[in-house]
């Protein structure tokens, strides 16, 4: 594989409604019809992304949970993960408690079942977040009186939805316990709303996207992004390019700015690229 084109899905790929446009959609199936070796690498799970990029004839691996897992839909399998240690997740769910923060605990069972494990909602944005997924018919949202079953699972990512002040207080505490990946980062689609992340050490988009890479035989990889969970994979990327929309961060490092994700910006830079 000569060349491989992977982009982020919120504020990127999709506009700024959380969407794929029709527009996007049929340019991109179009040049991977004609050969184009595309995919997408974003925080989401499995189950929140493919209801959004049903659109896509995607044929190629994806990185989901910002580098985690790595999922080929065609063989409907998991070829690569790096979940969180046992000792680490419960570092992590007793400090968060400890300070009155509230996780949500993404886990795979033996068979691989995904769930989503919450005691409460403590706050509006976190409610918004999970009341959504609750009412698309998300099955991996489960409350729960405590997290015992979460403990013999395998974990995926620990998240918390909060204020700015809180989590980043959360961060630094867990910081200076564990050396352990951690994302944190305005919500794309609500303000003031901030989302704290924590997988397992070398689980980011550029771990994720380098086996992929690496996989696939790949000789130049080519990546589109918006926001500062990219940042990573943009430093390993030959090209990187920002939307318009991008935060100033990743800008500086991209090759190049492209247009706004609600103008269709990652199908029709591809479109010009490749004269298709």
């Amino acid at each position: 594989m000569k060349e491989l084109y992977i982009s982020d899905l919120d504020g990127t790929l999709l506009n700024s409604s959380g969407r794929l446009s029709e527009k996007s959609a049929v340019i991109v199936n179009s040049l991977i019809n004609n050969g184009l070796n595309f995919t997408i690498a974003t925080a989401r799970s499995f189950d929140s992304a493919s209801p959004l990029i049903e659109k896509l004839n995607l044929k190629l691996p994806m990185v989901l949970y910002n580098g985690v897992l790595v999922y080929d839909p065609i063989s409907k399998v998991n070829i690569h993960s790096n979940f969180v240690e046992a000792d680490h997740k419960e570092v992590i769910l007793n400090c968060l408690l400890k300070k009155g923060i509230e996780p949500i605990v993404f886990t795979l069972d033996a068979a691989n079942h995904p769930s989503a494990y919450y005691r409460k909602l403590n706050n509006p944005n976190m409610a918004t977040y999970i009341n959504t997924r609750l009412s698309q018919k998300d099955r991996r949202f489960q409350q729960v009186e405590n997290f015992f079953k979460a403990r013999t699972e395998n974990v995926i990512t620990i998240i918390s939805i909060g204020d700015e002040k809180t989590l980043l207080a959360a961060k630094k505490s867990i910081e200076a316990l564990l050396e352990i990946q951690i994302h944190f980062a305005e919500d794309v689609y609500y303000k003031n709303a901030f989302w704290l992340e924590f997988t397992a050490p070398k689980s980011s988009k550029k771990d994720g996207v380098s086996f992929l890479k690496n996989h696939l035989s790949a000789e130049k990889l080519i990546c589109f992004g918006d926001n500062l969970n990219d940042i990573s994979m943009f430093k390993i990327a030959d090209e990187k390019f920002a939307t318009a929309n991008a935060r100033n961060e990743l800008k500086s490092i991209a090759t190049d700015s492209i247009e706004h994700c609600d103008d269709h910006a990652v199908a029709r830079y591809l479109q010009q690229r490749l004269k298709a």
